[in-house]
């Protein structure tokens, strides 16, 4: 553990017209270095206006590591030691030296105020030298990256930069250094950190240069831009979604009736008294396809046009059994167990039974698919906060990072036959609800889809 450096205490005596140092105390001081506290003394305190003046005669010797007389006030002096003082300066040295501390006090007080800024301010501002080690780095750095002032001090800049990226940042140091051709320097770029715990994420940040005493000094102000980047793809994600919406509005607008029409004459065909096996196999596939195109269509209308919930009170739990006895007999068949964990008590929650129940629906099937072998399926439920979350795991085959990161996507499917809009709308469904919907997985180990409905959820449809 470090103490805080002793101050050094200095006496600077003054006469009435000679007033020139008015700060009493420098409590603070550059880094490293113990702090001055400077004390006047004069023999007109009363001539001080506003500056703080001791009475020449309380003057102590032995409080101070130094003494400053430029006038030989303290020579002959009454309430003075006679015998010589060992730190007492008098005449134009000392007139020199009262000169230079207060110069060093305003020096102080411009670095107090520099220092005050640059820490006060919630972008962090890091600087490097030549040798990419971090030279400064300020509270909002702190707080973006964790890693301490005194843990950053004296580190090379890396360990806040992505691993793809180490030695190139350190490349263009060495090149700037050697033929001072920016290519960054006075320019905001859009790039990722990594914060002390290996999180990567989206920055914005402004390079500058200085050059002190023939060395260079590499300044980066960065801002720490993940909600923006966040607001910027729920805005893309919005605007795709509108214009999916407007072609998925006139593709089922167009298609809807030459389907009936096809599905219809298809099975009145294949009602035909003497066709062979051959023809009413065909006719059974034109048939099923035709169908299989008809869901799609409404599950595009679906998309599109899904009516406003309707939210009233009720418990999630029954719905989450209502949804598993319509796949009673079919999890059998494909050798698939439900278990049901109920951590918390769940309360009652304010949903469109409806619309719930089809996500849920949606998510138990993807779940059942997902175990073409079979396997289990738990459904854990929980109060986590100000949140109702329900879990539905399976055992099945996982996803891949990049599937798991477009799983929701309108049209993004892993199943040969799928539309790419089942969860899409689950999506929607729940957002509109006021919660979220999120899945984590690994290959070859399963999938979890994780339920969020917040438990105040208004208006609510009594009833």
């Amino acid at each position: 553990m470090t103490t805080a450096p002793k101050p050094i205490r200095i006496a600077i005596v003054l006469n009435g017209q000679e007033f020139i140092c008015h700060a009493v105390t420098l409590p603070f001081s550059l880094e490293g270095y113990p702090p001055v506290e400077l004390v006047l003394y004069g023999t007109k305190p009363e001539l001080a206006a506003g500056c703080q003046v001791n009475p020449l005669p309380d003057l102590d010797p032995g409080a101070f590591d130094l003494i400053l007389d430029g006038q030989f006030l303290t020579a002959g002096h009454p309430d003075f030691p006679p015998e010589p003082v060992d730190n007492l300066i008098t005449g134009p040295a000392a007139r020199f030296l009262n000169g230079l501390v207060c110069q060093l006090q305003e020096l102080h007080q411009k670095q107090e105020i520099n220092t005050g800024i640059i820490n006060s301010a919630t972008d962090a501002i890091v600087t490097i030298n030549e040798d990419h080690v971090i030279v400064g780095y300020n509270l909002g750095a702190e707080q973006m990256f964790g890693y301490t002032r005194a843990e950053a001090l004296g580190q090379d800049l890396t360990i806040i930069i992505p691993p793809p990226y180490k030695a190139e940042h350190q490349a263009y140091v060495r090149r700037y250094v050697a033929t001072r051709q920016a290519r960054m320097i006075g320019k905001h770029a859009r790039l990722t950190a990594q914060r002390r715990d290996g999180r990567e994420f989206p920055i914005s940040i402004s390079f500058s240069v200085a050059e002190i005493r023939d060395d260079l000094y590499f300044t980066g102000i960065i801002r720490d831009v993940t909600e923006y980047k966040e607001m910027e793809d729920r805005v893309l994600h919005t605007e795709r979604l509108a214009a999916v919406g407007n072609t998925m509005t006139h593709i089922a607008h167009e298609i809807k009736n030459p389907l009936l029409i096809i599905g219809g004459f298809a099975r009145q065909l294949a009602k035909v008294p003497g066709l062979d096996d051959k023809a009413s196999h065909k006719l059974a596939i034109i048939a099923e396809e035709v169908s299989q195109l008809e869901k799609m269509v409404a599950e595009m209308r679906e998309f599109v046009r899904r009516p406003p919930a309707v939210k009233r009170l009720g418990q999630l739990g029954d719905a989450l059994t209502q949804a598993l006895e319509l796949f009673q007999d079919t999890l059998a068949e494909h050798r698939v167990t439900v278990r049901r964990v109920e951590e918390t008590p769940l309360p009652p929650v304010a949903f469109d039974p409806q619309q719930v129940h089809q996500v849920l629906l949606n998510l138990v099937k993807n779940a059942m698919e997902a175990m073409p072998e079979g396997g289990e399926i738990t459904i854990t439920s929980r109060v986590r906060e100000d949140k109702v979350e329900i879990d539905i795991a399976d055992t099945g085959v996982g996803l891949t990072p990049e599937a798991a990161g477009k799983i929701f996507q309108p049209y993004f499917t892993t199943k040969e036959k799928g539309t790419g809009l089942g969860l899409a709308i689950c999506q929607g469904i729940i957002s509109e609800h006021g919660g979220a919907i999120s899945v984590t997985s690994t290959p070859g180990q399963g999938t979890t889809f994780t339920i969020q409905l917040p438990l105040e959820e208004a208006p609510v449809v009594e009833g």
